[in-house]
């Protein structure tokens, strides 16, 4: 609210994020129609129907589904996206390579702030918190995330460990007066080691009966929260198509009209402007160097005016917003 918008910012333990969105879909749709276990493996999309075919965790065949659509939503790695486009090939590295992990600390600061210090080169640093009063002391479980910009880099793959060694003698002398930061990174209950990737975009999604959503449609670098953020703009264009279109068919292919070129357009400005651009900024204007105050580095119209530029072409400026009411 403090920038201006009508609601406020919530930062969320990803896992305690998933089991809310499970608790309302089952209120609304009824617990059997999460059905756990099943791998699809293709898709028969044309027709009067769609039919997914299915396999368990051991590859033994499941019985096939049918229904009058059929949404793929299993992100970056999406089996049927390389039913689509089986010639791609695997995803596009940045450059940059990323080390995660969840420390549990006392609050930082004011206990919500998000805090983000340095560039690529030699660290970024993101750290905020997810779940509050963990314990008796008060704790608070911190999420951070550390980028490095790298030519080496590991197969794209989330359960990944990652090793202090490869990253944390980048952050050896940040002691600042408001966090010791090789001592929280080193306390972290575990660390996992990913690069940052995306694909390019694509022509279409919707094919007949079948179409793409989130990462399966468009993976892009994980800042800002895009990958989330574009998802349920996603899910929400696409219930409204399903809504008011009586064709599926037609349905779809109206929900890929509004939002593929609008996350192309996400996925490529991440590459060029991200949304800390600002860090880029003054990274690239102080050469790193300790600085007393940020006016002294940047205007207060140049931080709005980058701020507001990446909001327009993710979506979530504050005209746009307050406009659909």
């Amino acid at each position: 609210k403090f920038a201006g918008y009508d609601v406020p910012q919530f930062s969320i333990h990803r896992g305690d994020l998933q089991m809310v969105l499970l608790g309302a879909f089952i209120a609304r749709a009824g617990r059997d129609k999460v059905v756990l276990g099943h791998k699809c493996t293709r898709v028969d999309y044309e027709g009067g129907e769609a039919v997914a075919y299915f396999e368990d965790i051991n590859g033994r065949p499941l019985p096939s589904q049918h229904g009058s659509v059929v949404v793929s939503a299993e992100g970056i790695h999406s089996t049927l996206r390389t039913q689509l486009y089986p010639n791609e090939g695997a995803p596009k590295y940045s450059g940059i390579n990323m080390w995660r992990g969840i420390t549990r600390w006392q609050p930082i600061m004011s206990g919500g702030s998000m805090i983000r210090v340095g560039w690529h080169h030699p660290a970024k640093l993101l750290i905020y918190p997810i779940r509050n009063n963990i314990d008796a002391q008060g704790r608070q479980l911190v999420n951070w995330v550390c980028d490095i910009e790298t030519p080496q880099h590991l197969a794209n793959d989330w359960n990944s460990p990652g090793k202090l060694e490869d990253f944390l003698p980048a952050m050896a002398d940040w002691h600042f007066d408001w966090l010791d930061v090789p001592a929280f990174i080193s306390a972290a209950d575990a660390i996992l080691e990913y690069p940052m990737v995306d694909k390019d975009p694509l022509p279409r999604w919707s094919f007949g009966r079948l179409t793409l959503l989130g990462d399966a449609a468009h993976p892009m670098y994980p800042r800002g929260a895009n990958g989330a953020a574009q998802a349920i703009l996603d899910a929400r264009a696409l219930a409204d198509a399903l809504q008011a279109e009586a064709d599926p068919v037609a349905a779809l292919k109206a929900y890929e009209t509004k939002r593929l070129p609008a996350t192309s357009q996400v996925v490529l400005t991440n590459r060029k402007a991200p949304p800390d651009a600002i860090l880029q900024e003054v990274y690239r204007r102080t050469g790193d160097k300790p600085f007393k105050s940020i006016d002294d580095v940047i205007s207060r119209e140049e931080l709005v005016a980058l701020s507001e530029s990446y909001k327009r072409v993710a979506g979530y400026d504050k005209k746009r917003l307050k406009a659909r009411g």
